[in-house]
């Protein structure tokens, strides 16, 4: 059993961030504590609305997805320290034969709307691009044009399609060498969601396990890298469970060389000893364990439960689409429920991929207007003296690009900028002039593509990650009672 304090922090489910399955969202354990209010902002710069998007900067043999590749993965695992475990590895899909009742989620945990932030607020992308370097050490982080997570990219995919939402977003944006990074931004980075409701975390609980070697996890962040039209982009996101069936009998995995991991390491890890640590340089510590293995991307699924009240109505599958065509997953569970009791009949695991590819061919346009959005962006940020901005989105205002405000922590502590700028080289011939609206000439690798959407079933939130929330319009400083966090950007001390 885990403290009462690593259960609050992980989310008291061992599953990582809420997902909203069948709920709305994540309980905080301490509804007493009222929500942080909104970051200072900087003045506008700039402000982008989807009318003027443009649809002809790209073709329409480069408005695609090629070119999927695994790059690195991670598990947060529960530890007294922020630690994670790469490369990492989801629970397997083992689902229960009989019908089964299950309770409602857990109202008295805490569920952090950004975990990486939660778990790591100096820098919540710097578990990422450790775990690239761990993976591959030669990594060519030059030929890099955008670095970002899924919920960034599904928060600009629905402002290029022009999806009203009456939910802001916010997100930072940073160069670092030759890439544009995009940072997601909550009012604090331990934001948590309140009123939780639904089965979302009980039915995979129920119906996953994790690995023996992985009891301790709590939640699995993949990496992968395409081209999206133009640009070389890499994605950071959750993902829910794997396939074992779909992976291949000869190769099982993405092993690192000579890394081994078993039970006795992974407590030392839970008792905080040290273990493979690194403790990177102008920041705070993070414990980097090394993991076993890895799973292949075509073996990940997403997963989502709905009332079977809602079932012959129910849109979910087609909402999903495009939030799984940005992650590039294929499976698709789709659980329905009769007030919490679940038979085997009305659980499906769908292989998806097709109606993606499909999605992303009907839909040229907006996937144009998405790859011109993410350049103009970069356009904007490379011509700032100081290399960064911040992005935020408010319904009817369209998208203000701002000046960062003073003491907002830079994306990666310096050691691991100073080598993700160095390291590598640009070939010419994958030098998109990023932002410019040139795409002549540039190539992308033959890959099928694939799809999903978002649907919602008790007034939930589909999942954290993607989620738009609710902005404090009033540009107050946010007081997330930590000290020094270097993420709002104005501390309460």
């Amino acid at each position: 059993m885990f403290s009462s304090s690593s259960y609050e922090r992980f989310g008291g489910r061992g599953r990582g961030r809420g997902r909203g399955r069948g709920g709305k969202g994540w309980r905080s354990a301490a509804p007493e504590t009222p929500r942080s209010k909104s970051p200072p902002i900087g003045p506008v710069l700039t402000t982008i609305h989807d009318s003027e998007l443009e649809v002809d900067q790209v073709s329409s043999s480069l408005a695609r997805i090629t070119g999927l590749e695994d790059v690195a993965s991670y598990n947060w695992l529960r530890a007294k320290e922020p630690t994670i475990l790469t490369p990492g590895k989801p629970p397997k899909w083992t689902p229960t034969a009989r019908p089964t009742k299950l309770a409602e989620d857990n109202p008295n945990g805490t569920y952090y709307r950004d975990p990486n932030a939660a778990y790591f607020p100096s820098y919540p992308m710097e578990p990422v691009v450790r775990s690239i370097f761990e993976a591959r050490p030669d990594f060519n982080a030059q030929e890099v044009d955008v670095f970002g997570c899924g919920s960034t990219f599904g928060n600009l995919l629905r402002f290029a399609r022009n999806v009203e939402t009456e939910k802001p977003f916010r997100f930072l944006v940073e160069v670092v060498g030759e890439t544009v990074f995009f940072i997601r931004r909550e009012n604090s980075p331990k934001e948590v969601i309140a009123d939780v409701r639904g089965y979302g975390h009980r039915f995979p609980e129920a119906n996953t396990t994790w690995d023996a070697d992985l009891q301790s996890s709590d939640t699995h962040q993949r990496i992968i890298r395409y081209q999206l039209g133009p640009l070389h982009t890499i994605i950071r996101f959750e993902a829910d469970g794997y396939l074992a069936e779909k992976v291949p009998a000869k190769k099982t995995s993405a092993s690192l060389p000579n890394r081994e991991v078993n039970e006795d390491f992974l407590m030392s890890a839970l008792a905080g000893n040290t273990i493979s640590t690194h403790t990177p340089k102008h920041s705070d510590s993070l414990k980097v364990t090394r993991g076993q293995e890895s799973v292949p991307q075509s073996t990940v699924f997403d997963l989502k439960t709905r009332s079977i009240k809602k079932k012959n109505h129910d849109t979910t599958v087609s909402e999903q689409i495009p939030r799984l065509w940005i992650r590039q997953i294929s499976f698709f569970v789709l659980a329905y429920h009769d007030n919490g009791l679940f038979r085997s009949d009305e659980v499906t695991v769908r292989n998806l991929k097709p109606d993606v590819a499909r999605w992303e061919r009907d839909n040229q346009g907006d996937v144009r207007k998405l790859i011109g959005l993410i350049s103009r962006i970069a356009d904007v940020v490379k011509a700032t003296p100081e290399r960064k901005l911040e992005v935020r989105y408010r319904n009817g205002l369209g998208l203000e690009l701002r000046e960062q405000v003073e003491g907002v922590a830079s994306v990666l502590p310096d050691d691991l900028a100073t080598r993700w700028a160095g390291q590598g080289h640009r070939a010419e011939s994958t030098d998109v002039a990023l932002g410019n609206g040139s795409v002549d000439g540039a190539v992308g690798l033959e890959h099928d593509s694939m799809e999903i959407g978002v649907a919602q079933d008790e007034k939930i939130f589909d999942d954290v990650d993607d989620d738009e929330y609710d902005w404090d319009t009033k540009e107050d400083y946010t007081a997330c009672s930590m000290e020094s966090c270097n993420y709002c950007g104005h501390c309460s001390y």
